[in-house]
């Protein structure tokens, strides 16, 4: 279940103000690098634990990592333990993804795909498991991880509404989100100001992300309730920013 929460705007989340599109960085440090770890509880019962980290890999390039594992009772029942990654890289201030790939042992086809972009011929196709497609790839497109980072740097833009088009599936699926307004989080290491952001495209949940301007606008919490009354809930334990180099970390809760 852990799985699915940081996924929960694709599936699952992260501009001119007020605009939508792609996402816009700076080229020659768009963020920096980080590991955060995420506590993940159902209806207030840990279920288990979300890292994700960012790590450049050479010029322009970076990749974009999400690890999950259950815990708790919900692993004596089944294994959740799942890998997601993305490659992408800058293109004139865009994020662009190069790669991406799912794994998961116990999980379906869409939890184990393994997508390939090609940007010179605008196509995308998916060489994982399960049935192997390939369709047209529209500009700006991402995918469903770095569709994550993409918000993030939409919020330090100053971006209130976003549409994301992500492949899934064997075609283009749409993701909006619309900025809220600003709620105070209270996490072990302090109160922190975020920007509530909701998706407002999904009929069957309701999802929202908080992120904090203060932190760079990392988000502190993922939710998604679901229409049979489970309530999923990330919450930021840990956050090191630059962890790989010389730069001062930022340790977000002790």
């Amino acid at each position: 279940m852990c799985y699915r929460i940081l996924s929960f705007f694709a599936g699952a989340l992260l501009l001119a103000a007020g605009g939508a599109g792609a996402s816009v960085a700076d080229s020659a440090q768009p963020y920096p690098e980080f590991v955060a770890t995420y506590d993940a509880s159902a209806n207030g019962i840990g279920i288990g634990s979300v890292t994700i980290s960012l790590t450049r890999e050479g010029e322009g390039r970076y990749l974009y990592k999400q690890e999950s594992s259950g815990s708790g009772i919900l692993s004596l029942f089944r294994s959740d333990d799942a890998l997601e990654s993305s490659l992408w890289q800058l293109v004139d201030g865009h994020i662009q993804p190069l790669e991406y790939r799912s794994q998961r042992k116990d999980g379906d086809d869409d939890d184990n795909a393994h997508l390939l972009f090609d940007w010179q011929s605008h196509k995308v196709k998916n060489v994982g498991a399960g049935k192997h497609w390939e369709i047209a790839l529209p500009d700006g497109a991402l995918d469903r991880l770095v569709m994550q980072l993409a918000m993030l740097f939409d919020l330090r833009d100053g971006v209130t509404k976003f549409d994301y088009k992500v492949p899934r599936q064997g075609r283009i699926k749409d993701y909006r989100f619309a900025l809220l307004g600003e709620e105070d989080i209270e996490l072990t290491s302090g109160v922190y100001r975020t920007l509530k952001v909701a998706r407002t495209n999904d009929d069957k949940d309701q999802s929202w992300v908080w992120s904090a301007p203060e932190l760079d606008y990392f988000p502190v919490r993922f939710m998604k309730a679901k229409k049979s009354g489970i309530k999923i809930k990330l919450e930021l334990r840990k956050l090191d920013f630059a962890p790989f180099g010389d730069a001062t970390s930022l340790e977000v809760a002790p």
